[in-house]
């Protein structure tokens, strides 16, 4: 954009000095002298002082609006010439275009006469009317041969509206009308009245190319001068035309359409009169204007009394495709049309023997398509959107949709989403009444659905019963499955379920693995009927993910007869009793009484106060149970045994609360805290002690080996660092149960606790299922012999054969030993003479006290081993 027509100058002026930076390469033939000794010089020594002042008056009234026109004088080969000039501001200056003033001719009668035109406009009632008369003031106002209107808005291709031409100027039948160019749209909106004197003129460049301010090409988009585009060139050159002047045509803030005059000559106008043309557009699309808005309103009201008739049909219509089936013909109103394509949900209706929907809403999706609120539109396609599909909409010709339709298109699809929600709204509301009351996974009733049915059969002193199903194992069998093969696995158990509960019962699934099922009338006999129904239902395998399985279920049972009317509560006491039957074993049947609810309540409060004592106030603790040599009776070391008082409840046994911690998991933070206390208490018997140190010996639980909880071997070095504790004078004991429930992992997990220097014992050797193979494999020390077997010698020949069998081959693995349980003299004088190396129980002492420890500890002497047994151990004074 930086060449310019031959019949004008430009020149591109400093902003503050008026100093010349750039010009056209023909302003030497007004100036009289080289460009190169013009450039740099100001306004005033190129055009003169009068010509400069006239200038500056122009440009302190406009400001930074565009100047002019205004006339200049200045001397042209010693002659003074009257010029016209005008410009405007950019970031490279001062574009100020000065062209020569032609001659005048009869051009203010032709004013006058076009006055009087412009007058009939708004009183014109359409639009043809309106083009030709356009076309033809245009024409007898400028001069050129011909005039034509034509239209761009909202048509695919541009439309000859209307042409005037002078008598005997051939037609070229609208050669050379094409869609324009973005380009070429946005300089139509910038010059509304884009004059071309002579198309075949050579154009003139602007030098220098680029502007000294900016350093880029000074942007002429903007410059009545600007040379004419190589498609407007074309355009003009196809149609055999050289002068030619194009006047936009907006309407609404868009480019509708332009009046395209042209002359097979040359042909210039004066500013005056290129303002006089750009008028006369602003006033044609005024016009324009006015008639389509009185069509969209006669539209409008068309569509509305269609729309209300549309709206009635879609009322009483259960589906929306139903209801704009049945109104086609009131659709056909409201947006005239030729075919009607309906896709709601994935689902066709409408638009047979053409193509799919798929293929307009491809289409539709393009970026060539306009879009508007709920609709988009291209052609003769127009797309509607409702929730969940689309509403298409076709014309066979192709004809653009017109703004008044496009509204009635926003309209529809308001009234089409309304409608659609509300249906929605009605489905919905079915959805959630079946998700309130019945499970997704299985159909079958959910917990809330049990409750109110079973709460209205307690209203009227029903007999019924209640049986929870509870499937055993079902928390693993889920974990293995994984999510959606456990959800089918319920499908098919709940299918299994319903051929045996009998009618008027009513069955449902009430968690993850319980199902129920309510018997509202002689609820004793049905529930004793059920049991078996259910186990044989059960007793076939179930195929789930190609794989069959078998599952067992244990029931608790709950009469309603005399045990009050609060159903959750009932039901609560069957899961409670569904509950100890999977404790007892799995695939039983108990019936509720108080006795479980106790239980159940005494464990949770177990539990809470457990918790408290384990992380607030140090309640639980270790007490100590002397380990002795049973050869001479010497004390080597203690078992470490967890123990608790309540404040409130006293003395809670180890197998009432361990029980719960392995349950709930407090069984990790409980070993920690007695492994902690235990290495200070060996610090603390040691720590005078410097020969034979004592040893305590600590169990570890099986959750305390499992990585995912607990690093052990990192957790125990940190122990004997934080209390001193050397790791000789530490032994941890593992049951073989506990090693077998962690699998591969243990080995490693006890080779590293090995590798820290502790020793490693199995606690209550023989009552596990470890193999003596495995056993040979471990990295332990010391077997610890069950207290069952020591118990069973006095009692039992075979058991003091078994004890011999043991100690035979722990001496053949070479491990330690040590007998648990030693109560009477006779049991020490048989292990002592079969060779068992240690042993503890209740003839040396009861667990004691760290004090009372510490006090045997600092009171006892020294053996040697050749020394007789100590009397001091007996359990009269120490335990």
């Amino acid at each position: 954009m930086d060449m310019i027509q031959p019949h004008g100058w430009l020149m591109v002026l400093d902003a503050r000095s008026r100093l010349l930076l750039q010009a056209g390469a023909n302003l030497p033939d007004l100036l009289g002298r080289p460009l190169d000794t013009a450039l740099g010089h100001p306004v005033a020594d190129l055009l003169g002082p009068a010509a400069a002042r006239s200038l500056d008056r122009a440009i302190t009234q406009a400001g930074q609006d565009a100047i002019g026109p205004l006339s200049l004088r200045v001397m042209r080969n010693g002659v003074r010439q009257r010029l016209i000039a005008h410009g405007h501001w950019d970031a490279a200056g001062l574009i100020l275009e000065i062209e020569a003033t032609p001659a005048a001719g009869d051009g203010a009668m032709l004013t006058a006469g076009f006055g009087a035109s412009l007058r009939r406009y708004r009183h014109m009632a359409d639009l043809d009317s309106l083009a030709q008369a356009a076309a033809h003031d245009l024409r007898r106002l400028t001069g050129y041969e011909r005039v034509l209107l034509i239209r761009l808005a909202d048509r695919p291709e541009p439309v000859i509206l209307a042409q005037d031409a002078a008598p005997g100027i051939p037609d070229p039948s609208g050669v050379g009308f094409g869609p324009p160019s973005e380009t070429e749209r946005m300089l139509l909106e910038l010059n509304r009245a884009r004059v071309i004197r002579d198309m075949a003129a050579p154009a003139i460049p602007v030098l220098p190319a680029d502007s000294p301010q900016t350093a880029r090409r000074v942007d002429l988009r903007r410059a009545a001068l600007r040379a004419p585009a190589s498609s407007l060139r074309t355009r003009a050159a196809l149609r055999g035309m050289r002068g030619v002047m194009v006047v936009a045509l907006s309407v609404g803030g868009r480019l509708w359409g332009y009046l395209w005059c042209e002359s097979r000559t040359p042909r210039a106008l004066t500013p005056a009169m290129r303002a006089l043309c750009e008028g006369l557009g602003e006033i044609v699309g005024a016009q324009i204007a006015a008639l389509e808005e009185r069509a969209m309103a006669a539209a409008r009201t068309r569509a509305a009394r269609g729309m209300a008739r549309l709206g009635r049909h879609l009322r009483e219509a259960v589906e929306l495709a139903d209801g704009l089936l049945v109104a086609r013909a009131d659709l056909t109103d409201i947006i005239p049309h030729d075919t009607l394509i309906i896709g709601i949900d994935g689902v066709q209706h409408g638009g047979e023997g053409g193509p799919p929907l798929s293929h307009w809403l491809d289409l539709l999706a393009s970026d060539q398509v306009l879009r508007r609120d709920g609709i988009a539109w291209c052609g003769g396609l127009l797309g509607v959107t409702v929730p969940d599909g689309q509403v298409v909409l076709l014309r066979d010709t192709g004809i653009p949709w017109t703004a008044a339709e496009l509204e009635a298109g926003q309209e529809l699809h308001h009234l089409l989403s309304e409608r659609q929600a509300e249906i929605y709204r009605r489905r919905t509301e079915q959805r959630l009444h079946v998700l309130a009351h019945f499970d997704p996974v299985t159909g079958l009733a959910n917990r809330a659905h049990l409750l109110r049915a079973l709460d209205q059969a307690l209203g009227v002193d029903s007999d019924a019963a209640i049986t929870v199903i509870g499937l055993d194992r079902f928390r693993a069998i889920k974990a293995a499955l994984g999510e959606a093969d456990a959800d089918a696995l319920l499908a098919a158990i709940a299918s299994r379920l319903r051929t045996c509960v009998p009618p008027g019962d009513l069955l449902g699934r009430i968690d993850t693995g319980e199902f129920a099922v309510i018997s509202f009338e002689n609820g004793m006999d049905r529930a004793d009927r059920l049991a078996p129904a259910v186990r044989d239902a059960l007793r076939a395998p179930l195929s789930v993910a190609g794989r069959e399985m078998f599952v067992t279920a244990s029931l608790g049972v709950v009469f309603c007869d005399g045990r009050g009317n609060d159903a959750p509560a009932l039901l609560r006491d069957a899961e409670i009793a569904s509950a100890e039957a999977e404790t007892a074993g799995g695939s039983g049947r108990r019936v509720f009484d108080d006795a479980m609810r106790a239980r159940l309540t005494q464990r949770n409060i177990i539990y809470d106060r457990l918790r408290q004592a384990i992380y607030f106030s140090n309640g639980v603790r270790p007490a100590f149970q002397p380990i002795v040599r049973l050869s001479d009776g010497e004390l080597v070391g203690f078992e470490a045994l967890a123990r608790w008082t309540d404040p409130e409840h006293g003395p809670i046994p180890p197998s009432t609360f361990v029980t719960v911690a392995e349950q709930t998991g407090l069984i990790v933070p409980l070993g920690n805290q007695i492994l902690v206390q235990a290495c200070r208490q060996a610090a603390k018997w040691n720590r005078d002690r410097t020969e034979k140190p004592l040893y305590v010996s600590v169990n570890l639980s099986p959750y305390q080996l499992d990585p995912s909880r607990l690093d052990i071997v990192r957790w125990v070095a940190g122990v004997l660092d934080m209390t001193e504790c050397r790791p000789e004078w530490l032994q941890l004991e593992i049951t073989e149960s506990g090693l077998i429930g962690q699998g591969g992992e243990a080995v490693s997990i006890l080779k590293g606790l090995r590798d820290l220097g502790i020793g490693l014992a199995i606690d209550d050797f023989g009552t596990g299922y470890s193999s003596l193979a495995y056993l040979q494999n471990l990295p332990v020390d010391t077997i610890k012999i069950d207290r069952s077997f020591v118990t069973a010698m006095t009692s039992d020949p075979k058991g003091v054969e078994l004890v011999s069998a043991i100690l035979h081959i722990v001496g053949i693995m070479e491990f330690g030993v040590v007998a648990e349980g030693v109560e009477t003299e006779e049991q020490a004088r048989l292990l002592t003479q079969m060779g068992c190396e240690r042993g503890q129980g209740y003839l040396f002492s009861r667990p004691l006290e760290a004090d009372a420890a510490l006090a045997m500890v600092h009171h006892m002497p020294v053996l040697s081993t050749a020394r007789p047994r100590a009397p001091i151990l007996r359990a009269g004074r120490w335990g």
